[in-house]
C-alpha cells in the first residue's frame, strides 16, 4: 500500500516543472497589479528566456566523430586543454561585458591565421551554456567556410541580405550541428563587401541580431586584417576585438599595426595559434 501511495501522481520531474508554470502564472498575474516590483520583472524574464532557447530546433547535432573532423571543441573532448583555452578567453569576455548581449569580432593577422577556427570554437563555447544561445556570422566573403557549419543547404547569406532589402533576416539564419548555435554565412562573394559592411543596412542587422535573443553571444568572423580593410570597418558593431597570432608568422610589428587597425578601446586580446 505504501509502494502504491508513493508512486501515485505525476513524476517529481513533471510535478516540479508544473509547481514552475503555476508559480510563473502567478508572478504574471502580480505583475500586472505590480509592474515595477524589480524581482518579479527579473524571475518572469528569465523563465521567458529560457522557454524561449528551449524552443530553438537543431534538425541534426553532429556525433563527436564529426565534430572531430570539423575540428569543433565539445564538452568530453580529448584536448581538455583547448577546451579549457577557450573557456578561459569566455570567461575573459564576460568579465569584460557589462551586458548578456555580446559582439566580439575575431580577425587573424595573417591570412590563413586560424581566425575561422578561433571563431567558430569561441561561438561553440558559449554555446555549452544551455542558458545561452550563439551565432556566428561569417563576415569574409572572399574566403567563405561557414557552408560546412551548417546542417542545411545555404540559399542566401549576408551578402544577399545587405545588397537586397527584401530578403528578411530569418532567411540567412541557418542551424549549426552544435546545439543553441547558429550561423550566418557570407553569401556570394563580393567585390564591395566593404561598403555593404559599412552600411545602415549592416548597423541594422547588428542591432537585431542582438535583440533577438536576450542571451546570445554573437561573433563576427572577419578577413585578416593585413590583407583587407573590412576588419576595421566591422569593429565599430563589436564590443570586443579579438586577435589571432598565427604561431612563427608574425612579429610585433605585425600586432602592433593589427591593434590599431581595430582600435585600442576595442582591442581585448591576442589568441595565440599553433
Amino acid at each position: 500500500m505504501n509502494d502504491e501511495r508513493r508512486s501515485s501522481g505525476p513524476p517529481k520531474d513533471k510535478k516540479s516543472e508544473l509547481n514552475l508554470r503555476t508559480f510563473i502564472e502567478r508572478l504574471e498575474t502580480v505583475k500586472e497589479e505590480r509592474p515595477q516590483d524589480p524581482l518579479i520583472k527579473s524571475a518572469v524574464s528569465e523563465h521567458r528566456k529560457r522557454e524561449q532557447i528551449k524552443s530553438m530546433a537543431t534538425p541534426v547535432i553532429w556525433t563527436q566523430e564529426e565534430l572531430y573532423e570539423k575540428k569543433v571543441i565539445f564538452t568530453g573532448m580529448r584536448e581538455r586543454e583547448l577546451l579549457n583555452a577557450f573557456r578561459e578567453v569566455r570567461i575573459r569576455l564576460l568579465q569584460k561585458s557589462k551586458t548578456d548581449n555580446v559582439v566580439a569580432m575575431v580577425s587573424s593577422l595573417a591570412e590563413g591565421g586560424g581566425g575561422t577556427f578561433t571563431a567558430f570554437n569561441l561561438a561553440a563555447t558559449f554555446a555549452l551554456d544551455r542558458h545561452k544561445t550563439a551565432l556566428y556570422v561569417d563576415c569574409n566573403p572572399y574566403n567563405s567556410s561557414a557552408e560546412k557549419f551548417t546542417v542545411a543547404p545555404v540559399e542566401a547569406g549576408l551578402t544577399q541580405y545587405l545588397h537586397d532589402y527584401t530578403v528578411p533576416l530569418k532567411h540567412i539564419i541557418y542551424p549549426s550541428g552544435v546545439e543553441r548555435l547558429r550561423v550566418i554565412p557570407s553569401g556570394a562573394g563580393s567585390d564591395s563587401a566593404a561598403e555593404f559592411f559599412n552600411s545602415k543596412r549592416m548597423e541594422v542587422l547588428i542591432s537585431e541580431i542582438k535583440t533577438r535573443y536576450p542571451d546570445r553571444f554573437i561573433v563576427l568572423d572577419a578577413p585578416s586584417v593585413e590583407s583587407t580593410t573590412e576588419a576595421r570597418i566591422l569593429s565599430q558593431y563589436c564590443d570586443h576585438a579579438l586577435l589571432v597570432v598565427p604561431f612563427g608568422k608574425s612579429t610585433q610589428s605585425d600586432i602592433l599595426a593589427g591593434i590599431e587597425s581595430v582600435g585600442r578601446d576595442k582591442f581585448a586580446g591576442l589568441i595565440f595559434n599553433h
